[in-house]
This record gives C-alpha cells, sequence and structure tokens, in this order.
C-alpha cells in the first residue's frame, strides 16, 4: 500500500504520513464499527483521502505564501504501467535514479517497496538505526530537491539500474530468509515476495545471467525454510533437518537455472552464492572443501566480512578449526551476534572453554531473534 500511494503521489513524505493517519483511524473507528468487510480497501480510501487533503492544504498555503512557496505540488495521477507491469516492482526502478548513490537508493526500495522498518534495514546494511534513519531523511529530501521524478522507466534504463534492484530484492529476501529481529527465525511471505520480483525482473529482461543466478540462489534457500524451524521454533542446524520437509521441485528449479549459466564466462556474486546452496541441496556428505573454495573465490571478487565469517565456517567444517579461527583474526562486523556466535563455536571445539563461554556471552547481548537465542543458550550450557 505504501508503495502504491508513494506512485499514485510521487512524494514519500505524504505518503508515509496518510498511511499512518488511516491506520490511527482505524485503530479508532473499527473497535466501535467492526472491521470493514475490506479492510485493506478502507485504509487505502482513509490513506489516498488524508494525502489529498494534505496537498490541497499545501496548495492553498502556497497561493497565500507565494514568497516563501515558489511551486505548488502537481496533483497526484494515476500512472500506466509502462514497460514494467508491477506496482512494487516500478517503484523498485523508479527509485533507481542515479542522481542517488546507490545504499541511499537500496534503502528507501527497503522502506518503501518492501515496507521494511528503519532499524530492520539498518541492520541488514550493519549500520546504526540513527545512521539509517538519517539516510533515508537525505535521500528522500535529495529527491524533492533535484525533482527526481517517480514515474515508470522506459525499457532502455532498465539494464543501468538493475544491479541495485537485484540487490534490494536479495536483502528483501535475506531478511526473509533470515529475520534479524523478533520471535520468529523466518519470514516466508517476505522471502516469497522476493522471489516473485525476482521472477518479474526476469521477464522484464529475458536471458540476464545476473537475475537468474538470483532467482537461483533464493529458490535453493528458500526450499528449506520448513526444516530450519521445529514445531516449537527452535531453529534447526542444517545437518539436522528433516530433508523429507524439503521443497525438492524449488530445488530442482534453482538447479535448472544454474543449469543455464554453465557457459558464464565469469561467475558473479549471485551465481557463485548458488553454487554453494546447491552444494548444501545436495545428498550428504557435504563437500565443504569445496565450498570453501568456492567462497575464497566470492572473496577474492567481492570482498567484504560477512563472506569472510562463511568462508572461515566453511573451513571449519572442513576439518580446520584452527585455520578457520586465524582467519578472522581482526574481523569487525557490528551489530550482529553472528561473529562471536562462529568464534565461541570454534574456541569450543579447540577445547578452549573459558574463551568460548565468554564469546557465547557477547553474542547473547547481540542476538535479536528468539530462536537464535535459545539456540545460543542451548550452545553455551552444552559446552
Amino acid at each position: 500500500m505504501l508503495a502504491l500511494l508513494v506512485t499514485r503521489l510521487r512524494r514519500f513524505d505524504v505518503a508515509e504520513d496518510s498511511l499512518q493517519d488511516a491506520f490511527v483511524a482505524a485503530a479508532r473507528v473499527w473497535p466501535a464499527q467492526g472491521v470493514p468487510e475490506k479492510p485493506s480497501a478502507w485504509l487505502w480510501t482513509t490513506a489516498y483521502r488524508r494525502a489529498l487533503d494534505r496537498i490541497r492544504q499545501e496548495e492553498t498555503d502556497a497561493r497565500r505564501l507565494p514568497l516563501l512557496i515558489a511551486d505548488s505540488p502537481a496533483p497526484p495521477a494515476a500512472e500506466e504501467g509502462g514497460d514494467v507491469p508491477d506496482e512494487r516492482l516500478r517503484l523498485l526502478f523508479a527509485c533507481c535514479h542515479p542522481a542517488l548513490r546507490p545504499d541511499a537508493r537500496a534503502a528507501l526500495m527497503l522502506r518503501f517497496v518492501a515496507g521494511l522498518t528503519t532499524a530492520e534495514i539498518a541492520r541488514l546494511f550493519l549500520v546504526s538505526e540513527p545512521t539509517m534513519a538519517a539516510r533515508l531523511t537525505r535521500a528522500k529530501a535529495k529527491m524533492a530537491v533535484a525533482g527526481i521524478p517517480l514515474r515508470a522507466p522506459s525499457a532502455a534504463d532498465l539494464p543501468a539500474r538493475l544491479d541495485v534492484v537485484l540487490r534490494v530484492i536479495y536483502l528483501i529476501f535475506t531478511e526473509g530468509y533470515r529475520a534479524t529481529a523478533g520471535p520468529e527465525l523466518v519470514r516466508p511471505r517476505l522471502a516469497d515476495e522476493a522471489i516473485r520480483l525476482g521472477y518479474l525482473v526476469g521477464e522484464l529482461l529475458p536471458g540476464e545471467p545476473r537475475t537468474l543466478a538470483l532467482l537461483a540462489l533464493m529458490l535453493l534457500q528458500h526450499a528449506r525454510r520448513d526444516a530450519r524451524v521445529a514445531a516449537d521454533g527452535a531453529l534447526v542446524l542444517l545437518p539436522d533437518q528433516d530433508r523429507t520437509r524439503w521443497r525438492h521441485d524449488e530445488i530442482a528449479r534453482g538447479v535448472s537455472l544454474l543449469d543455464l549459466l554453465e557457459a558464464a564466462p565469469m561467475p558473479g556474486e549471485y551465481h557463485l552464492q548458488a553454487l554453494i546452496a546447491a552444494e548444501h541441496a545436495k545428498p550428504p556428505p557435504t563437500d565443504w572443501p569445496r565450498i570453501a573454495h568456492l567462497y575464497a573465490e566470492l572473496e577474492r571478487r567481492t570482498p567484504s566480512p560477512m563472506v569472510r565469517l562463511n568462508r572461515a565456517v566453511a573451513i571449519a567444517e572442513a576439518g580446520s578449526p584452527e585455520a578457520a579461527l586465524s582467519l578472522m583474526d581482526g574481523l569487525v562486523i557490528r551489530d550482529t551476534h553472528l561473529l562471536p556466535a562462529v568464534r565461541a563455536e570454534l574456541l569450543t571445539r579447540l577445547g578452549r572453554h573459558a574463551e568460548a563461554t565468554a564469546a557465547f556471552d557477547e553474542a547473547l547481548t547481540l542476538v535479536r531473534t528468539d530462536p537464535e537465542r535459545q539456540h545460543l543458550l542451548r550452545r553455551r550450557a552444552e559446552r
């Protein structure tokens, strides 16, 4: 609904405020009058009317104060689909204007297309919430001051904006695959939406290797969703998962997409990650040396602390926890429990129990999902 309001009104601030007003109105009216037959339609109508009232008031103020406000906003108008068929996808591409920094574009899209909160976006970018709030404010202000149009781009503009769009789709999927906070580890509807958007991008730009690789990666990872959490909500690690609960049809689709990329001269980031996911989807034993090699290649292409951490895990699983711990020396990943949690597991394997306890304690101060917190407490007690 937020994405729809933004594309109709061409105003981020008015869209956000009006939708919030609509939810406040619902909280006040529905308990007394009952929930309407179509709640989303009620919210949309209320939000849109509130938005029109705000814009009309601005236009009135502009006429009264012509020396202070030179231009009044254009009236909101529905936009035809153009070359982009889906409302959210249209906004994804529209927010990729080259005048904005790539990280600002991605943050805007996560807020207004995926509907993630500022805190959730901050955790995905591994920055503090105030930093991300300031980044979003600057991006919205830049779009307003620079007059960046919120309209569907032409087909010719799509390839140049694809990298940022795919990055955002994968960030949406990442939050769905492994939530950064809350009572649940998996948010399947968010992951489903990311895959849906991926397919729509694939229809816009058929045969694009980056899109095929990302789709393969998401399908292969999402196929394990039913087995990753126990009936009581507890985290289930990969070796302990019931593979009969995996979605093998989705694994087959992911592998078939990878087959289409076999002739790719130089695998990109998503391709390498999809190859790793495909290794995890194979029957045991898992080929950890190959996974470690793939992570090493991924780190060479796109170096990042998280890639280094995953490479260390693969090296440890291949039988070298000492080498894995050495690889993590000097590694810094802020605002996430993953680094101290991995360090704790490696120290436990090496029999360095006092250090492992300290690392588990550090991870417990940072973890934000209930299933992962319970897993860390259990592992700390089992040590």
